[in-house]
């Protein structure tokens, strides 16, 4: 199984060998490709070859590519493997309206439950948030997740619009983008349409199905920054996120949620979340749907 986040951010040659990454700097290294989760590409000096792209989707292996920011960019992913690939997108395609805004329903309650269980944990007050959360109607018509983040953010930031620290706000941006492009892996490894969402449904966002799938992983996120990230930038609120950061960020697919009373890493629950919502799909139910908890 693979298990390995490699970041690599300094100017090398990649290549394929005997199956195995090469990575040419000052020293040679190798790295079994069946090992990778992911490879997370942040650095303009870095070449590569077609046989090693095309080895990493074939394994499943999510590709970053990161931006002159350090944010990731573009993400590689293997395309149409799934052996029920056509079964499994008609059956996403032919979603009944009714189905579609009972699962939005249910992702955003627990995106709002577990923004409060974040508020919870650092002390701050998460009661409006569970009103909030006990209040949402089949496709939120009541547009209780907007007015819940605004609750949110401005109690955790002090800053509803999210855009200060300058640090916090790219450290969550970071954040957020590794995993929706680790659920955008585990969305096209299963022959799901990545560009249909449930709610998201921009023509021009070719993910909107992990923009939908990825809201209640947020707040692990944010929680995640808070514990790892922020102790390095206590009264620096205009730094910017450090390569040290970055490191540190990328290991979010290792921190724990719960999923059924159980402990999974984010990167094993967002494959049961998938995997749960194909199942969905299948039966007409969204209560299959499997969503993560902040774990206490």
């Amino acid at each position: 199984m693979a298990w390995r986040v490699v970041a690599i951010e300094n100017p090398a040659r990649l290549s394929l060998r005997d199956n195995q990454l090469v990575i040419a700097q000052d020293i040679e290294a190798t790295l079994p490709i069946e090992d990778l989760d992911t490879l997370v590409l942040d650095s303009y000096g870095i070449t590569t070859t077609a046989n090693l792209l095309t080895a990493l989707a074939t394994k499943s292996t999510t590709t970053v590519i990161c931006d002159e920011k350090h944010l990731p960019a573009s993400v590689i992913l293997p395309y149409s493997q799934h052996s029920r690939q056509a079964k499994v997108s008609r059956q996403q395609l032919a979603m009944s309206q009714p189905l579609k805004k009972q699962l939005w329903q249910r992702i955003v309650e627990q995106k709002i439950t577990n923004q409060a269980d974040v508020l919870q944990a650092v002390g701050l007050d998460d009661a409006p948030l569970r009103a909030y959360a006990s209040d949402v109607k089949s496709g939120d018509t009541s547009n209780r997740e907007s007015l819940a983040a605004r609750i949110y953010f401005d109690q955790l930031l002090d800053d509803a619009t999210r855009r200060k620290p300058i640090w916090h706000n790219a450290a969550l941006n970071y954040g957020y983008a590794m995993v929706r492009s680790h659920i955008a892996r585990h969305i096209a490894a299963r022959g799901l349409v990545a560009s249909q969402g449930i709610f998201h449904h921009n023509e021009l966002n070719s993910f909107n199905l992990a923009d939908d799938l990825i809201e209640p992983y947020r707040a692990a996120v944010d929680l995640y920054v808070l514990e790892k990230v922020a102790p390095l930038h206590v009264g620096d609120r205009d730094a910017s996120l450090t390569k040290h950061d970055r490191q540190l960020i990328i290991d979010i697919l290792n921190y724990c949620v719960i999923i059924n009373g159980k402990k999974f890493t984010v990167k094993h629950a967002i494959e049961r979340t998938v995997e749960s919502f194909i199942e969905c799909i299948e039966v007409k139910e969204a209560r299959k749907l499997l969503l993560p908890k902040i774990a206490s």
